[in-house]
C-alpha cells in the first residue's frame, strides 16, 4: 500500500475535477464548497452542464466570478451521463482527473489521500484510484459509514474477471490519470456506464489502487427515475441481483455486449490469462439462462 505522506512530488502534480451538472440547483453549491474546503485544492474544475432547465448555470456562474479555476461548458443538447462525462474528461488539461457528481460532498482530505496513490501508480499505464463512500439520503442524512458495507461489497477483491459481470467502481469516488483520459476520448455505443468502462480498462491492462476509507458523502436519491439514480451504483447493484433472482432472459446480455466492444478495442492489450477469461465470458452468449445465472452467482460470491 502507498504512503499517505504528502511529498513534494505529489504536490507538484496538478489535478482537474471533471463535473457534470443537470438540474442540480439544490446541491451543486454545497458540492463546490466541499471542493474549495480541500486541504489541497485542484487546479481546475471543468463543468459540463447537460442542458439544465433550473438555476444550476446561474449558480455555477456566480462561483466562476470568485473562482477562476471553474470553467463552464453548457451543452446545446442533452447528452446523458456517459457522453457528458466523456466531454468533461476530454476538456480537462492536467495529468490527474477527479470525477465528481453535482450532489455529493467531498471529505476535506479527499485530494490529499488520493493524489499520492495515483502518482505512485505512474504515468505509462492507465490508472484508477477509487475509495469507499459514506451513503446519505436526498436530504443529506447519513445512512451509514461505508457504502461498500451497505452494498455488501469488497472492491479490494475485485478482478478483471469479476468486473465483466458487475461493476464495483463508483465514478464520483474515482481519480484517473492522463493515459486513462486518452483512452476515454472514444466511448463506444454499448458501454453501460463510464465508470464501469474505466474499471474494465484499469483492471484489464492498467493499474488500480483501492482506498478503504470513505472520502465522499454519496447521495442516494429516493426517486429511482432521476438521471443520478439511473447511473447510481446502488441502483445498478440492485438491478444486477434482481436479474439473478428473477426470470429475465436478457440477464448478462448487456454485459456480454459490452465485452464484445471491449474485446474489439482492447483485447490485444490483455495478458493471455485475461484473454482466456474474456473468451470464457463471451461464450456465455451461447449459454442458457440457467448457466448464465449460475456463472453470475459464482462471481458475486467469489
Amino acid at each position: 500500500m502507498y504512503s499517505e505522506e504528502i511529498q513534494i512530488k505529489e504536490l507538484s502534480v496538478r489535478s482537474s475535477v471533471a463535473l457534470c451538472t443537470f438540474n442540480g440547483e439544490k446541491y451543486v453549491a454545497e458540492f463546490l464548497e466541499s471542493v474549495f474546503s480541500q486541504s489541497i485544492l485542484p487546479d481546475e474544475i471543468v463543468v459540463v452542464d447537460d442542458c439544465s432547465s433550473d438555476a444550476t448555470l446561474s449558480i455555477l456562474k456566480s462561483y466562476e466570478l470568485d473562482y477562476p479555476m471553474i470553467k463552464i461548458y453548457p451543452l446545446v443538447e442533452n447528452l446523458g451521463p456517459i457522453r457528458a462525462f466523456q466531454k468533461a474528461i476530454e476538456l480537462t488539461q492536467f495529468p490527474r482527473i477527479f470525477l465528481a457528481d453535482q450532489d455529493d460532498i467531498w471529505d476535506p482530505l479527499k485530494i490529499q489521500h488520493m493524489m499520492p496513490a495515483s502518482v505512485n501508480l505512474g504515468e505509462e499505464l492507465p490508472s484508477l484510484v477509487f475509495s469507499d463512500l459514506s451513503p446519505m439520503n436526498s436530504q443529506g442524512r447519513t445512512m451509514g459509514n461505508s457504502f461498500w458495507k451497505m452494498a455488501n461489497l469488497d472492491p479490494r477483491k475485485a478482478t478483471f474477471n469479476s468486473m465483466m459481470f458487475a461493476n464495483v467502481v463508483t465514478g464520483c469516488a474515482s481519480l484517473i490519470n492522463s493515459r486513462m483520459r486518452e483512452l476515454l476520448k472514444e466511448i463506444p455505443n454499448g458501454v453501460l456506464m463510464h465508470d464501469h468502462w474505466i474499471g474494465l480498462i484499469a483492471y484489464g491492462f492498467g493499474n488500480v489502487e483501492v482506498i478503504n476509507r470513505p472520502l465522499v458523502k454519496y447521495r442516494i436519491h429516493d426517486d429511482s427515475v432521476t438521471e443520478k439514480s439511473k447511473a447510481d451504483f446502488f441502483w445498478k447493484m440492485k438491478k444486477q441481483f434482481s436479474q439473478i433472482l428473477g426470470d429475465q432472459s436478457e440477464y448478462l446480455q448487456k454485459e456480454i455486449d459490452q465485452m464484445v466492444v471491449f474485446n474489439r478495442l482492447f483485447g490485444n492489450q490483455l495478458s493471455q490469462s485475461k484473454k482466456n477469461q474474456l473468451e470464457s465470458f463471451l461464450q456465455l452468449n451461447n449459454q442458457s439462462l440457467f448457466k448464465r445465472k449460475i456463472a453470475g452467482l459464482r462471481k458475486f460470491s467469489s
